[in-house]
């Protein structure tokens, strides 16, 4: 099975104190040896800068340093994927979208991926795993 994973996902198992980590956590045993994780390098760069406003940067660079313990395959937003990422982007109504979220969506399109690892109602019931 091959999963993308979502900055929620990453941030919620690396922060204890998050509200999602225990979940997290579960989900991540129930599925790492059985689990292909692919990541946007969008992705990285995202969660690794939340985790520093959040818990600072002494705590970015070990989630930073722990990310390729998790995360198998690191996938680069090339030109193809950031122009269907926009397509996507571009259709949304809702005030706030992440363009990370469409790109995501976009990487899971083109790479015809199982799911993606998130906790965020942006994503169908169907594309979501959680």
């Amino acid at each position: 099975m091959k999963l993308l994973v979502d900055s929620d996902f990453l941030i919620s198992l690396f922060k204890p104190l998050d509200s999602n980590h225990q979940k997290a956590s579960r989900i991540f045993k129930e599925i790492q040896n059985k689990s292909s994780l692919i990541a946007l390098n969008l992705v990285f760069q995202e969660s690794t800068t939340v985790i520093s406003k959040q818990i600072g940067m002494d705590n970015a660079r070990k989630f930073y340093e722990f990310l390729p313990e998790l995360v198998n395959e690191q996938v680069n937003l090339n030109e193809d994927v950031e122009k269907e990422a926009w397509k996507i982007f571009l259709k949304q109504t809702k005030k706030g979208t992440s363009f990370i979220d469409c790109a995501n969506l976009a990487v899971h399109q083109k790479f015809k991926l199982d799911g993606i690892l998130s906790f965020d109602d942006f994503y169908s019931k169907e594309v979501r795993v959680n």
